[in-house]
Formats: C-alpha cells, structure tokens, sequence
C-alpha cells in the first residue's frame, strides 16, 4: 500500500498544471460514485497534489461543491426553449420588382439580368434580398439592384424574397414573366430598323 501511494503521489505532482486540473476534474466526476475522500497536499518541492489516498492520519478531506449537472438538449427541440426566449415579431415588408417588367423582352444583353425592387419599409438589419430566377437563388445581397449573370435565352420568372438574417421570410414579390433574347440575322429584334 506504501509503495502504491508514492506512486500515485509521485505521478501527480509530476504532472503540469493543465492535467492537474484534468486529473481534479475526473476525481471530482468519478470519484463520489465510488464514495471516496480526495486529499490535498503540498509534497517537498512546493507541487499541490490531489489524491484518494489519506496522506497522514491527522489529513482532513477537501470539501468539494456538489457539481451542477445540466441535461442535454436536442438543437430544434421545441420543449428547450424557455419562455424568455421571444422569437422575432413577425413582420411583413412589400417587395415589388420594378425592373424586369411583367412580360418585357430584353434584347442582347450578353446573357444578363438586370433586376431591381423597391420595398414598402427601409431594409431591417442583417436582412438580405434572395433573387430567385426560374425558382433558383441566384443571388443574396442586401442590394435592390442587381446584374445576374448567365440567364440564357427563353422564357423566365423572377421572384425576390426579403429574407431576415435567420432565415425567416419577412415578404415576397409577385412572380414577373420576362423573355431573355439574342438578337441574330434570323431573328432580329423587333421594332428596330
């Protein structure tokens, strides 16, 4: 028993200050189911040592506070949120797109859209505007005017979300129909000489 304590004493007090409190802390989490005493000492060389085995027979036990055990939460449980906690009021801003317009043509513009909304309200903080062509974000900025690169020819729709920066939808435009063309010796545009 003897030699078993100097060998537990000499570990610890070898150990730096980092797996000192390591070693505390597994004592202090395993060591109450076991029912155990832990005894702090200062051996010759001034080092503090934590053990479970009684130094001398004079050794009192240190006093540990119960420690405070908090059951875990689910993220997106519903029943952990505390009645505190107050979501966000919702809030609903008009979008309206102002440029394209509802079944306009646009003509050899090197495969891009140049969009543009007005809200109904001044742009909440950190909220962010989702351009959404053919029901595809194409761009997130909190710019009311945008330049979306790459919407080939054809027939299209836009649709432009207010987004608050949690995600949440605060308003929506109505979806506007436009037709992206390129101009070619086949098929020029139409009311140009």
């Amino acid at each position: 028993m003897g030699y078993q304590r100097m060998s537990t004493t000499m570990a610890l007090s070898k150990l730096n200050a980092v797996h000192r409190f390591a070693a505390l802390v597994l004592c202090l989490v395993a060591l109450p189911l076991a029912a155990q005493n832990i005894y702090k000492t200062v051996d010759k060389d001034g080092n503090t040592v934590f053990t479970d085995q009684k130094p001398s027979e004079d050794a009192e036990p240190l006093r540990l506070r119960e420690l405070t055990v908090v059951e875990p939460v689910q993220i997106g449980d519903p029943q952990a949120i505390t009645q505190n906690s107050a979501s966000p009021p919702d809030v609903s801003i008009p979008v309206q797109i102002t440029s394209p317009t509802s079944e306009e043509t646009i003509w050899n513009t090197a495969y891009r859209l140049d969009a543009s909304v007005e809200l109904g309200a001044p742009l909440p903080s950190g909220a962010r505007l989702a351009y959404l062509v053919d029901g595809t974000e194409r761009a997130l900025t909190p710019d009311q005017s945008v330049s979306i690169e790459e919407v080939w020819r054809g027939e299209h729709q836009l649709q432009v979300e207010l987004r608050a920066r949690d995600g949440r939808v605060l308003g929506s435009s109505e979806p506007v129909r436009f037709y992206m063309r390129q101009a070619t010796a086949l098929n020029p545009p139409r009311g140009r000489g």
